[in-house]
């Protein structure tokens, strides 16, 4: 079972958040190897999916309002292929190198 919960914390506000995740390509870079079927739009609040591929299961992107920003709660669920502990390990990687690079972007800052 793959079953990743992650939190950043981006210090803009919810819709603007929501903006960047909704460009063209980025969740596709963000989650390669899935597939996704948008099962609620919440609109500011996030979105929810249902994702195949490497993953048979579920997703959310979840922008919650606080102190001058949005934390970004990102969870994956469901049945991987292959070693489970391997994808994750790599998925994580590449979420969080993708969100900081956004993060990095609407604070003003560059690495």
């Amino acid at each position: 079972m793959v079953d990743i919960v992650d939190e950043t914390f981006v210090r803009a506000e919810p819709q603007t958040v929501r903006a960047e995740l909704d460009l063209p390509g980025v969740l596709d870079r963000l989650w390669p190897g899935l597939q996704r079927e948008i099962v609620q739009d919440r609109g500011t609040k996030g979105v929810r999916w249902r994702c195949s591929g490497e993953v048979d299961g579920r997703l959310e992107i979840w922008l919650e309002a606080s102190g001058g920003g949005t934390i970004v709660h990102h969870f994956v669920h469901g049945r991987g292929q292959g070693s489970p502990s391997r994808w994750t390990q790599a998925h994580r990687r590449v979420w969080k190198q993708g969100l900081n690079e956004i993060k990095d972007r609407l604070e003003g800052r560059s690495r």
